[in-house]
């Protein structure tokens, strides 16, 4: 296993600095009142100039995180748009907006004026609010900008499993103890719970579903502790038991390895072809002009190419990925295609 970069102590002090440089530190309270008020006495900066090209961004830009300070998302968020500042040269303003799923921060971006001044960071779960019935929001309510950051789901046991110590024998129990093992996740419905259900369908196998077994950070650590058989998640969040090897990464359902994790196998290549991804990316409210689509683009593919990005994203043991507005419109509509009808035949649908 590749190791991390850094410690934790490192990542949090750095996840502070982050905060403080996306708006949200109180002692830059001063400052950011006195560019607000540069910002009021300007011209306005968001007509088309005379040549009929934008002039977009004339100020602060919101980002809205639909998910809690210090979370995976949250971090992501703050270390591009650092660097998003310095190439377009005006302040992004990260705002968490908890709860709903990632529904509520969601419909807060979707409600707001669609000039490119609100944007949001946006997961996998936009796929799912309706068939889950969190929200009526849906992938035709906003504009796709680009796709950024993946993590794979991934199948975990405890260190010294002797039932099994890989996925083919953990198939071949599973199969020969129909219903004995309990495989947990988080959130009921979620991603995670969601490819256990896509896996046991490929494998034909049942097992028990253990949905919010420790929900996130806390997951491998039930794992650990011997109250579940298999955790499925992702890396970071069992990454304290991975590194203390109170636990084992055995398979990744993903269609390549995962680079963090070089030596463990994908289902695939033992003969289940099962992938499934979380991945997050920005979108914008519906209707958001293609030419500031455009500009936000080409800054976030700047800032995933930087190497603050790149560091980041290796110390976290996670995974780039880029997609544009184009391409990212049609990944949109492929996670909905391929994550509600395993809703519905799993009786989760609304």
């Amino acid at each position: 296993m590749k190791k991390r970069f850094f410690q934790f102590v490192g990542i949090a002090a750095a996840a502070v600095m982050m905060m403080a440089g996306c708006g949200n530190d109180s002692g830059e309270k001063a400052a950011a009142a006195e560019k607000d008020a540069q910002q009021k006495e300007a011209p306005d900066n968001d007509a088309q100039s005379e040549d009929g090209s934008s002039d977009y961004p004339g100020k602060k830009i919101e980002v809205i995180i639909p998910q809690g300070v210090g979370t995976g998302s949250d971090l992501i968020a703050r270390v591009l748009t650092s660097v998003m500042e310095k190439d377009l040269g005006v302040p992004f303003v990260c705002t968490n907006v908890e709860g709903g799923s990632t529904s509520i921060g969601l419909q807060q971006m979707a409600d707001s004026e669609a000039d490119g001044y609100t944007i949001a960071m946006n997961m996998t779960n936009l796929a799912t609010l309706q068939a889950l019935g969190y929200s009526e929001l849906s992938r035709e309510d906003v504009e796709a900008i680009c796709s950024v950051n993946f993590d794979g789901a991934s199948l975990f046991i405890k260190k010294g499993e002797e039932r099994f110590t890989n996925l083919p024998e953990l198939v071949e129990y599973a199969k020969a103890h129909p219903g004995e093992l309990s495989w947990g996740t988080g959130q009921a419905g979620g991603m995670w719970h969601m490819a256990i259900l896509k896996f046991c369908s490929v494998a034909g196998i049942e097992v028990n579903v253990v949905p919010n077994a420790g929900g996130g950070v806390g997951l491998g650590l039930t794992l650990a502790n011997g109250d579940i058989d298999v955790a499925v998640s992702c890396p970071v969040d069992c990454i304290a038991q991975l590194d203390s090897g109170d636990i084992e990464f055995i398979a990744s359902l993903t269609a390549e390895r995962q680079e963090s994790y070089p030596d463990v196998p994908t289902a695939k290549e033992s003969g289940w072809d099962c992938e499934v991804y979380s991945t997050r990316g920005f979108v914008a409210p519906k209707g958001t002009p293609k030419d500031v689509i455009a500009v936000l683009e080409k800054a976030f593919k700047n800032a995933v190419d930087s190497e603050e990005y790149k560091e980041y994203v290796t110390s976290q043991n996670t995974n780039m990925i880029w997609r544009g507005a184009d391409e990212y419109t049609e990944w949109l509509k492929e996670e909905v295609d391929t994550y509600v009808p395993i809703l519905e035949e799993a009786g989760l649908a609304k």
